[in-house]
């Protein structure tokens, strides 16, 4: 099950076509914390009821971020057993008691960020939306030279089975972001397992203390126990001290590696006796705290750089120069943000609504205040009224659907405003080299941009220059990237605060 749904999950991010979104996009709004704040009350009862019947199976199955830490830490036990040619495993309990004071501090950090609307603490201590830049930035670019690949064998063949997709969406800060978060994930599981969910990630803290006294856990049995250790060195999360026959059960995932390893029956996962809950040592140590030191210093991994675009040419002679992104001073939401402020109370900087935007308008921001939260840009694309794929995916509240049925949803769309248009005078053609021009108007979707003289002279042969009708525009950014001037188009959109519908 854990296998499946990380695949899954991984699929929504790296899904060329967008066609699993509709299979699988539940699975990433039935995460934890994204549930939460969308104040999804059904999924958030849902995993607080499960939690606290059998434990922290959402840990060990649901979440993403978790279930690749255990292939890592499969890896390093397996690199363990073969370095040292013995069969024992890699972790042993471990439980300073400042871990204990560590896991409730980051936990009110959170509660707070949430409380005062600082998306920027939250998106930073969201495991979901940690796995989904690491999936956007580190993994989809693979995917897509494997895609590119597949492509050039295909087109040898004569079959359209793949086509070359070009990723507009690269992010030098969201690569860094993601690379150093993938490396101290990487030196947590080695130090100390599953020491990240259990010390770090503020729903791992959560669910852990709901999971302490589930009614379903695991339990060891002192009278059958041998004090072999096989138990204590197969658990990932460093849960099991051997030698009081003790079980933190705020720490324990439920993945019963435990149970497969004991030769003596001495482990079981079921309701536990009130008489059999603790032993004599269990209750001096209960309060024991769960996981290990982060003791190795964090190392950047390093990250392939994206593969850089090829200029288009004119006839192979003239280089077609680049559009380059307009500095706005007031960023451009996505539509059904609704505000700035829900975007960013909201949003967790998973990536998802990036990774599903087929224009490739949606970038991470790399404010402060919005840092890797999605902001608009058309450089290379517009809006276009058809499509509502990231109010679609968002998980998180952040970005709210349009409506129910596709028709509803582009009649919403095509009235949102999310950004006003803005002229600039200088770099309009018809100013700066006194050519005649008129695309912005003619693919305006609205009828916002008009044409108009641009001295005196009104006849049919005068230069005229776009006027915008600031009611009537919605900042599809089609005026802006339709323009022909660069680097910088005569036209572009600026955010709102606040969207409405016109």
């Amino acid at each position: 099950m854990a296998i499946v749904f990380w695949l899954c999950i991984t699929v929504l991010f790296l899904d060329l076509t967008g066609a699993t979104r509709l299979w699988f996009g539940w699975m990433a709004k039935i995460q934890f914390l994204p549930a939460v704040l969308a104040a999804n009350v059904g999924v958030t009862v849902l995993w607080v009821v499960v939690t606290m019947l059998i434990g922290r199976i959402y840990c060990s199955v649901i979440c993403p971020l978790g279930v690749m830490q255990d292939g890592m830490i499969h890896v390093a036990d397996w690199v363990h057993r073969l370095r040292t040619k013995k069969k024992i495993g890699l972790y042993h309990f471990w439980a300073p008691r400042w871990t204990h004071w560590m896991r409730l501090a980051i936990l009110a950090v959170l509660c707070v960020g949430i409380v005062v609307g600082g998306g920027f603490v939250v998106q930073w201590l969201a495991p979901y939306s940690s796995y989904g830049r690491i999936a956007t930035s580190i993994f989809r670019p693979v995917a897509l030279w494997v895609n590119d690949i597949l492509a050039d064998a295909a087109a040898e063949r004569d079959s359209f089975a793949f086509w070359h997709v070009t990723w507009t969406q690269f992010d030098l800060a969201l690569l860094v972001t993601s690379a150093v978060t993938l490396a101290i994930l990487i030196v947590s599981t080695i130090v100390g397992g599953r020491f990240y969910c259990n010390n770090i990630c503020p729903v791992g803290t959560v669910l852990g203390l709901l999971g302490r006294r589930a009614v379903m856990r695991i339990h060891i049995d002192a009278d059958k126990c041998v004090k072999c250790g096989l138990c204590e060195h197969k658990c990932k999360s460093m849960a099991i001290d051997s030698k009081r026959c003790f079980v933190d059960n705020s720490r324990c995932i439920d993945c019963f590696n435990c149970l497969e390893v004991c030769h003596k029956d001495a482990i079981s996962f079921g309701k536990i006796k009130a008489s059999a809950t603790t032993t004599k040592d269990e209750k001096v140590t209960v309060d024991a705290t769960r996981r290990t030191m982060l003791t190795t210093a964090v190392t950047l991994a390093a990250a392939s750089q994206l593969k850089a675009v090829d200029k288009v040419t004119d006839g192979g002679l003239a280089v077609i120069e680049d559009k380059k992104r307009y500095e706005r001073q007031t960023p451009i939401c996505p539509p059904g943000a609704l505000s700035l402020k829900n975007l960013q109370q909201h949003c967790t900087g998973c990536q998802l609504c990036v990774s599903a935007c087929p224009n490739g308008v949606l970038h991470p921001s790399t404010g402060l205040l919005h840092y890797l939260q999605p902001t608009m840009s058309y450089e290379v694309n517009h809006c276009r009224p058809e499509c509502h794929a990231c109010s679609d995916v968002c998980p998180a509240g952040a970005i709210l659907p349009l409506g129910k049925t596709h028709e509803e949803k582009m009649q919403r769309k095509s009235s949102l405003k999310i950004g006003r248009a803005v002229w600039v005078r200088e770099n309009c053609l018809p100013v700066a080299m006194e050519e005649r021009c008129g695309n912005c108007a003619t693919h305006c979707p609205t009828g916002a941009i008009t044409m108009v003289p641009l001295g005196e002279d009104s006849g049919p042969n005068a230069l005229r220059v776009p006027s915008v009708d600031d009611e009537r525009c919605i900042g599809c950014g089609a005026c802006e990237h339709l323009c022909p001037v660069r680097p910088f188009s005569a036209i572009h959109v600026e955010g709102i605060e606040v969207q409405r519908e016109i």
